[in-house]
């Protein structure tokens, strides 16, 4: 059932909740692959890459290795989002909304 205190009380901690959640996901890192592996990439809550592996045998087609790193960074801003929802998910369960 809808609660306005609820609410209240929610609004008040937000800015408490926001730091919270900045300094979580600045921790959280999330691993993102292409090419069964031969593309690794590493971000981390603030989408920044923290690293980026490429196999040798890719090196000689350029534009095949530029697809695979686009996979594998796309594929770790998948599960960065997917990290932050569940987040939020858990953060704003308890306010019933």
């Amino acid at each position: 059932m809808f609660d306005p205190k609820k609410i209240f009380e929610m609004i008040k901690n937000a800015g408490e909740m926001q730091k919270n959640m900045t300094e979580k996901l600045k921790e959280y890192k999330a691993q993102g692959e292409a090419a069964g592996g031969m593309v690794k990439v590493q971000i981390d809550g603030h989408l920044e890459v923290l690293s980026l592996e490429i196999d040798d045998s890719l090196m000689s087609d350029k534009a095949f290795l530029q697809e695979l790193i686009k996979a594998a960074i796309n594929d770790a801003t998948r599960q960065l989002r997917t990290h932050m929802k569940d987040s939020l998910k858990n953060i704003t369960g308890g306010f019933g909304l």
